[in-house]
């Protein structure tokens, strides 16, 4: 980051073109007004779906008061890139990321850069989303310490002309301990943190038995399963070491937030009915929306009863 907080990026070469086109967003340097549009976003949050994070983005307008002029709505900023979504609720951007590891890595990259061209300050990133525990039971709240790949290994690797690149995978700890401050007594399920395990693959990758294929038992899977929870590994996901490497390498602080949908020493089948896992997945928002929530109260930003953010975009 430059002295004064706003995102700087690693490539000399952005300086040096005419315009520079966010092409997964739908958006542009010469295009749009980025300055004006997103100039004052403080909170990027990140979730699979679009629909998860059309729902997020209205959640947070509820809980931080933010008020449309009569008359608009909100709309899917990205809607015309057919790839990604994207809405905006005054300091907030709720934004879709996709499946996996590439998805969210694309997405990344241009949502790094409209912070660096709308000249945003000090920003903080989250992925809100779902993953498989170990050892934890379905709808617990997991906070992730740090991300390793399926190999063990704290840090993503990226081919890039041919060699091997390697960027440490680090979270932001103070944001994790805050987030895990802000979790309550009355909250009718557990809050923890630990390690998270990112994988490539959604079935022999995170060692399912029930993928189109599978050259391992059931013995061998449980015992992988216990060597890494030993190792302190709490869950499993697919998007959290591109996301803490990334976010890492530009200088911006992070977090993961993640809810188990099944513990997988004990199955690995999703066998919740659909609106137990839709209240599961609303509770990595609710600790989200706490952090914002704080610090708006803190700036003397937050107001249930008037605007609060920016214009409507």
């Amino acid at each position: 980051r430059y002295p004064d907080g706003s995102v700087r990026l690693r490539n000399p070469n952005i300086e040096l073109m005419d315009q520079d086109i966010l092409y997964h967003l739908a958006l542009g340097s010469g295009s749009h007004d980025l300055v004006s549009m997103f100039g004052d976003v403080k909170f990027v949050c990140m979730g699979g779906t679009p629909k998860r994070m059309e729902q997020f983005a209205y959640y947070i307008m509820e809980q931080i008061g933010h008020k449309l002029p009569t008359g608009t709505t909100l709309q899917d900023i990205s809607q015309y890139s057919y790839r990604y979504s994207m809405y905006k609720v005054g300091p907030v951007l709720s934004i879709s990321h996709g499946m996996g590891i590439p998805s969210v890595g694309i997405l990344l990259h241009e949502v790094i850069k409209l912070m660096y061209h709308a000249r945003v300050h000090d920003p903080v990133f989250f992925r809100i989303g779902t993953c498989g525990g170990i050892g934890l039971e379905g709808g617990t709240v997991v906070i992730s310490e740090s991300a390793l790949d399926g190999m063990m290994q704290p840090f993503l690797e990226l081919p890039v002309l041919g060699q091997l690149v390697r960027r440490p995978a680090k979270l932001d700890k103070e944001v994790g301990q805050e987030l895990f401050a802000l979790s309550e007594r009355e909250d009718p399920y557990d809050t923890v943190i630990g390690k998270t395990m990112c994988t490539y693959d959604f079935y022999e990758g995170q060692g399912r038995l029930d993928g189109a294929f599978c050259n391992f038992t059931e013995t061998d899977k449980m015992e992988y399963l216990n060597k890494i929870h030993k190792a302190g590994v709490i869950n499993i996901e697919m998007e959290s070491l591109s996301f803490a490497a990334l976010t890492h390498h530009a200088g911006i602080k992070s977090a993961v937030i993640c809810v188990t949908l099944v513990d997988r020493l004990k199955g690995d089948q999703v066998l919740a009915p659909k609106e137990v896992l839709d209240e599961w997945q609303e509770r990595p928002c609710k600790l989200v929306s706490r952090y914002i929530r704080r610090y708006l109260t803190l700036k003397g930003r937050l107001s249930l009863d008037g605007h609060c953010g920016s214009m409507c975009v």
